[in-house]
């Protein structure tokens, strides 16, 4: 564990440069002392399965409000073992090579607010009918992914906080069915050219009618 937590300390180049291992290094400070890339994500892989496996069998583990409180709660079951700052929003900006900019540090939680509000209109996607289910999902995941909470793992936040508010309508995803990079680039033109019919498309293909255990 690190006394100092310099992410949170300076400027943005500064916050930066303090989720690293040091200013040459591209490896994520964790808990675990890894300074290798490949040993961190073989590491962090195996511990966040580890830590769904268990959140899947005991869900009270994190409290499903739907909201930026579950999100970051989600995030901490998850990765708890594996960074200081798991469930800590992001003090730095990101950016997706190549594509779009998220939601500055400042403003992550205006649109999570937002997707919550209509979460909770919709009863937890329940009023939402099955014609119209993978629009909706579509735009949820939108603003969800716009935010992007995390300095790191917030694909995997999102996914499992997806199948949670399905599971409450009685449906499902099956990620399985959706290449990553199919998805960054449906992520990219919804979110930078208002084209959501690729990320609508990708959610008609991957809803189930049961949910995913």
């Amino acid at each position: 564990m690190t006394i100092e937590r310099p992410w949170e300390l300076g400027d943005a180049a500064s916050r930066w440069l303090g989720y690293l291992w040091g200013p040459d290094s591209g490896v994520l400070r964790n808990t675990l002392g890894i300074v290798d890339a490949e040993q961190l994500q073989a590491a962090e892989d195996d511990l966040v399965e580890y830590r769904l496996a268990e959140l899947r069998a005991d869900p009270t583990l994190v409290k499903r409000t739907y909201d930026l409180s579950h999100v970051q709660a989600l995030h901490r079951q998850l990765f708890q073992d594996v960074y200081e700052w798991a469930g800590e929003l992001r003090t730095v900006g990101l950016a997706r090579d190549g594509g779009e900019s998220f939601m500055p540090p400042a403003e992550i939680g205006r649109p999570v607010a937002h997707a919550a509000q209509r979460i909770a209109d919709s009863d937890l996607l329940r009023g939402v009918t099955d014609d119209h289910l993978a629009a909706e999902v579509a735009y949820l995941y939108d603003y969800m992914n716009f935010a992007h909470p995390f300095r790191e793992g917030n694909g995997r936040t999102q996914r499992e906080f997806f199948a949670q508010l399905l599971a409450e309508s009685g449906r499902g995803l099956e990620w399985g069915r959706v290449e990553r990079e199919d998805l960054h680039a449906a992520c990219h033109a919804a979110r930078n050219n208002g084209d959501d019919s690729k990320l609508v498309a990708i959610f008609t293909r991957i809803l189930t009618c049961e949910p995913i255990s």
